[in-house]
């Protein structure tokens, strides 16, 4: 196996298991971001796992066999969606710290988590497009992650909210 997909891998695994530990810790009422430079590394630790699966893309060693008028143009669209839906969202909370306040307009006032969905499109799409089978099935592993932040988050806007939340919940979907 092509010893940069590996690598790509890791990163892309150790991005996502640091991120999932930190909304664990959140869900438990541990407050890690307290701190300016661990918030600093967190970050960046999680970007050089976004950046290890951007490059497990490209140097995927097990290409799907479908023809590039069906892989670009549909894993585009997908990856394009999921990347609107991402810098809609973020844009719609003025970025990624937590709030005190329920943001509930715009993209908020259909998808609960359109950040969430969008990260998954992505992790969907750009493979796709790209013909890259491992990186692709590689969603087998990102999304569950993705689904358990998903619920960390909303038992804690649960608790943080109550039942302005819980209504806001039935209004929206994901």
């Amino acid at each position: 196996m092509n010893q940069i997909f590996l690598i790509a891998f890791i990163l892309c695994l150790i991005g996502y298991l640091l991120h999932t530990i930190s909304h664990f810790f959140e869900y438990k009422g541990y407050r890690l971001g307290q701190s300016k430079m661990f918030e600093i590394v967190l970050t960046m630790i999680i970007f050089i796992g976004y950046v290890g699966w951007f490059l497990m893309s490209f140097f995927d060693p097990i290409r799907i066999n479908i023809s590039d008028y069906i892989a670009v143009p549909l894993g585009l669209a997908i990856g394009i969606l999921g990347l609107v839906l991402f810098v809609i969202s973020a844009k719609s909370k003025s970025g990624f710290r937590e709030l005190d306040y329920l943001v509930t307009d715009g993209i908020y006032s259909k998808l609960r988590n359109p950040m969430y969905v969008g990260i998954m499109l992505i992790h969907v799409g750009f493979p796709f497009m790209a013909k890259s089978l491992l990186t692709l099935l590689s969603a087998i592993i990102w999304i569950p992650l993705i689904l358990i932040w998903k619920y960390m988050e909303e038992k804690d806007l649960e608790k943080k909210f109550g039942n302005e939340y819980l209504e806001y919940k039935k209004r929206t979907i994901f």
